[in-house]
């Protein structure tokens, strides 16, 4: 399974064929990249499982789409399509996992809607640079254990400095091909260790 996982990613990202290949889909593939980093699962003690996978891409897709929501004008078709990329995905990913017809659509519906509540309260915590909303945040949809991360954990800083960083960045670069969020996420992981 991870095999086939990485696979696919390495086609679309290393593909020399990208013209057939929409920005959002490598945004989206790079994101997934970034959220399986072992740092996450191993440092941040991220449940390595679907749900923990899942929970950690929710939150690297949050912190990018907050960005984007800065100029809604400009990004509402670009968001919707990176989120309709997404979404197959994960649809393609629990067939891949052997779920059979009925039970996909109804999963990935509440997926959907899970990703939204998420990216709700993740927004809310960015816009304000709000540790506490987002250590409850954390705890609740990275963690699922209420009280589990609080205003000075590792992660709720790391999460902050990624927010900041990807802030400061121009919108035309991060939408398009040349953004690598994985890149950003490891300096942040080194800004985080200064």
């Amino acid at each position: 399974m991870e095999k086939a996982f990485f696979k696919r990613i390495s086609s679309v990202i290393f593909s020399s064929n990208k013209t057939d290949l929409d920005t959002c889909q490598q945004i989206y593939y790079k994101c997934l990249l970034a959220s399986r980093r072992p740092e996450f699962y191993t440092k941040f003690e991220v449940a390595d499982t679907f749900d923990g996978r899942f929970d950690m891409l929710c939150l690297i897709i949050s912190v990018y789409m907050h960005k984007l929501n800065r100029e809604p004008e400009k990004t509402k078709e670009f968001s919707q399509n990176l989120f309709d990329v997404m979404f197959k995905d994960i649809d393609l990913t629990l067939r891949e996992m052997g779920a059979g017809d009925l039970g996909v659509g109804k999963r990935v519906k509440i997926m959907s809607e899970n990703f939204m509540g998420r990216l709700i309260k993740y927004s809310q915590s960015f816009e304000n640079k709000n540790a506490s909303l987002l250590a409850k945040t954390l705890a609740r949809n990275l963690y699922r254990q209420e009280g589990i991360v609080n205003s000075d954990n590792e992660i709720t800083k790391f999460v902050l400095t990624l927010s900041e960083e990807i802030e400061s960045l121009k919108m035309d670069f991060v939408m398009s091909e040349e953004f690598d969020i994985n890149n950003l996420v490891t300096s942040c992981f080194k800004l985080d260790n200064e």
